[in-house]
């Protein structure tokens, strides 16, 4: 019975593989942003930078409320019904900084539009969280409104019957008397059409019959729903009203002093994508203790993870939130326990690694050696834990983990705790990057004490590795995430990010590595849709921001072109509204919720691919243009990098393809930190030849290359 059990699932495993390859080739040339893989349900969000409300619209066009509560996934769904027969056509932002989201429907002849978005008083836009008006909960001081415009293109006037939908298992009570509903005993909904009476009660949802409107031909007319959160800070009654509200939104957006243009690139698909991404981390980011406090999403990683944390606060510092983001690396560094290893979550040993690579990292991007010899007691604590749980393999019952790190939970799309490879590979990664910065901090001997350890590690893991290794359907070499069991228990490519992050940022391995090599082939035989299949917790579906490890882990292997077509399949799988859930099912197959949406890791990922492709620090080499897109080099394009952070100090890189598209302007401001020993250019995306190009490090570089 073992043995047909091994085999059925190898079968299984062979058939899954085969269906990936077989239309792995229907996803070439994939170049431009259309949202073709997008899911079939989404969710955005309309909330303010430093909301502590997550209002959420879904593509339906409810707003969304009481995330978790009244025994479902949102206890309270309020949405505008103008007519029962009318047709979802489509939902998008007014624009990508703005959060404003456009239902649009029909309904025999009516062209119906909903804008969802929040409403508040006209803010000092620079004011500081402390200066913003609060409610008694703590938070911002603000509503949410529905504003409707239905437009009859019809022959002949059309009466128009609209009702308030409202869904809920928390308390509701309708009063009449004074057009008001009241939800959970103090938030309220009102609408500028008057509340004739209750149509409908069905279970957990209402429906509010609204006054008729008769809407003659060729006209149209609008109407609007508020939604108060417990407290009302400007309360539209008129349409009027919310028409002024909505040019009050419009301009708190537009006056954000958010990041947006940092990153500037001639694909506006890409480009809209990253806007976005910077919005919904700081729409995610709640005040914590008078402190910002960057999340991973709105419902179910409202809070800053180990894992996720580290690269979603490498992103903002990139961005040039350094000073922001360091809150959330002090954060972490408060779960250290007294024996000096870091601990949120039981088994999860490499946070140890993560926080030390997180820790240098950001050090780095802001030139700020003072504070990293600062917090660095604490960090040899945790190098010393390491150290430490490396001698524990040797006295625990199980002699596959010798030398590497006892057993653990490697996430990703496997559970329980194992002799596994996760772990091992973050601890690695994080110690290369504490002896790197031992380096930098002039700690020339503790260093080299360390970097013994790191060596002896490293050569536990190849012994281990080569034990280990196996072969997927193909034939292809690699390393499973589970010890001892060589391609038994799950697919090749499941829970291989940290493979992946041990090439990159990692960089434990050189670019001619075998192992590398075939690992990467066989995670490229899987792809469908342009990502790898079957890596994360759903073993049908795509784990959406894996994207930017595999494309990071290209990149660093100097294939930039093979990255940026995985940036373009990563975005090809966002919602129309620029938004992603953490995984999700392949295009046609039954749909499959996993983790929130929007979801920041995958927002921190995109910011960091796009980055990566333009400039990469390679140890102390500054690469650029490595990955830029092929798509990016057209007659009169133009790409810009305005004060990114890098560990060489912020960098102002600007590239100007020639109108008739035979010649290319860099402009490069001299960079003031840490000065790289080598500039290296990357022509060959812009020109099609494969050619580099060292530029000066100590003077500005304005220079044209022809072809």
């Amino acid at each position: 019975m073992i043995l047909i059990h091994y085999f059925k699932r190898t079968a299984i495993i062979a058939a899954i593989l085969v269906r990936a390859t077989s239309l792995h080739a229907a996803d070439a040339g994939m170049s431009s942003v259309d949202f073709r893989y997008a899911p079939p349900e989404w969710q955005t969000a309309i909330c303010l930078p430093d909301d502590p409300h997550k209002s959420l619209v879904e593509r339906s066009g409810e707003l969304l409320y009481h995330f978790g509560q009244g025994d479902r996934e949102f206890a309270t769904r309020v949405v505008v019904e103008v007519d029962g027969g009318a047709l979802w056509q489509k939902q998008e932002l007014l624009s990508p900084r703005v959060p404003i989201v456009q239902t649009s429907r029909s309904a025999d002849g009516l062209e119906i539009v909903e804008e969802v978005f929040a409403v508040t008083d006209l803010w000092p836009i620079n004011s500081p969280p402390s200066a913003l008006p609060r409610i008694d909960t703590g938070g911002l001081a603000r509503n949410d409104l529905i504003l409707v415009h239905v437009k009859n293109h019809d022959t002949k006037a059309r009466l128009v019957q609209p009702q308030l939908i409202v869904d809920t298992t928390l308390p509701f009570v309708f009063q009449h008397d004074v057009q008001r509903v009241t939800i959970n005993n103090h938030e309220t909904i009102t609408a500028s059409l008057k509340m004739i009476g209750l149509a409908e009660e069905k279970n957990s949802r209402r429906a509010i019959q609204l006054e008729s409107v008769n809407v003659p031909a060729g006209k149209s007319f609008r109407f609007c729903v508020l939604y108060s959160g417990g407290a009302i800070v400007v309360e539209p009654t008129t349409v009027k009203q919310a028409l002024a509200s909505r040019d009050l939104a419009l301009a708190y957006w537009k006056k954000s002093p958010l990041p947006f243009d940092r990153v500037q690139v001639p694909d506006a698909g890409i480009q809209a994508l990253l806007d976005s991404s910077i919005r919904n981390i700081w729409q995610a980011r709640e005040i914590k203790k008078g402190l910002p406090a960057f999340q991973v999403g709105p419902t179910v990683y409202r809070g800053l993870w180990i894992v996720d944390g580290a690269f979603l606060l490498e992103a903002v510092a990139m961005l040039g939130a350094g000073r922001e983001a360091r809150n959330g690396v002090a954060y972490e560094l408060n779960f250290q326990k007294s024996d000096g290893r870091i601990e949120v979550i039981q088994n999860f040993s490499k946070e140890n690694g993560i926080v030390l690579w997180t820790c240098v990292r950001h050090a780095q991007l802001t030139q700020d050696k003072a504070w990293l010899e600062s917090v660095w007691p604490k960090l040899e604590g945790v190098a010393g834990h390491i150290k430490t749980l490396r001698q524990r393999t040797f006295e625990n019952d199980t002699p596959l983990d010798d030398g590497l790190v006892p057993p653990g939970f490697p996430d990703g799309g496997i559970g329980g705790v194992h002799p596994e490879y996760t772990n091992p590979y973050w601890n690695m990664l994080g110690l290369k990057a504490f002896i790197r910065a031992s380096h930098w901090l002039g700690k020339t001997e503790e260093a080299a004490a360390w970097q013994k350890e790191y060596d002896a590690f490293l050569t536990a893991f190849r012994k281990a590795a080569q034990r280990d290794a196996a072969k997927d359907p193909r034939g292809i070499s690699y390393v499973p995430i589970i010890m001892g069991e060589p391609g038994k228990k799950e697919l090749p490519q499941r829970a291989q990010w940290a493979f992946c992050h041990a090439i990159y940022p990692g960089q434990i391995f050189g670019k001619e590595d075998r192992l590398v090599a075939s690992t990467m082939a066989m995670l490229e035989a899987t792809e469908h849709e342009g990502m790898v299949y079957g890596t994360g917790w759903d073993a049908t579906g795509i784990w959406n921001y894996f994207a930017s490890f595999y494309g990071h882990a290209w990149l660093w292997q100097g294939n930039g072109r093979k990255a940026a077509q995985v940036l373009y399949a990563f975005a090809n799988h966002a919602s129309p509204t620029f938004v992603w859930r953490e995984e999700q099912s392949l295009k046609g197959d039954k749909f499959k919720k996993v983790g929130d949406m929007p979801h920041n890791w995958a927002s921190a990922e995109f910011i960091r691919l796009v980055i990566h492709l333009l400039a990469l620090d390679r140890g102390d080499e500054l690469h650029l243009l490595e990955g830029l897109p092929r798509e990016w080099a057209g007659p009169g394009m133009v790409t810009r990098l305005n004060g990114v952070l890098t560990p060489f100090g912020p960098l102002h890189l600007e590239v100007q393809v020639a109108d008739d598209g035979r010649s290319v302007r860099l402009k490069l401001r001299e960079l003031k930190g840490n000065r790289p020993a080598k500039i290296v250019l990357h022509l060959g995306n812009l020109t099609g030849q494969s050619k580099t190009v060292e530029l000066p490090t100590d003077r500005n570089v304005d220079q044209t290359y022809n072809w």
